[in-house]
């Protein structure tokens, strides 16, 4: 390039616009080819990654799963203990209904007893 700033032939000028040209064509073609490679490779990695998404996920879902069973199967037998319990109160309102407050005996009257037993 510096030549044909240099020489008066308009030949020399215009294979050096031509040869500038050329090399500004080759460098798009060059730059166009490595951000097709870039792109790629960038779809690649995200493949890769959506793939190793996917897998977490669904060992997530069965961990998930998992962990509900498990609770669900706590959570029954809680139900059935507390089915129990309520059973034995009931046994126990019912037991105590068989009294009335009247028969029930005092602390006096226990006292006495205690001493007529001695």
């Amino acid at each position: 390039m510096s030549i044909a700033l240099f020489a008066q032939s308009a030949w020399v000028l215009r294979a050096a616009a031509a040869g500038a040209a050329l090399a500004a064509v080759a460098a798009t073609m060059l730059v166009r080819h490595q951000l097709l490679i870039e792109r790629l490779a960038h779809s690649d990695d995200r493949v890769q990654v959506a793939q190793e998404y996917s897998r977490i996920t669904s060992a997530r879902v069965v961990e998930n799963a998992e962990f509900v069973d498990l609770m669900q199967r706590r959570l029954d037998r809680i139900d059935e203990r507390l089915d129990k319990i309520d059973e034995e109160v009931a046994t126990v309102i019912a037991a105590g209904d068989k009294h009335s407050v009247a028969d029930a005996p005092t602390v006096v009257d226990l006292k006495l007893r205690a001493q007529a037993a001695s």
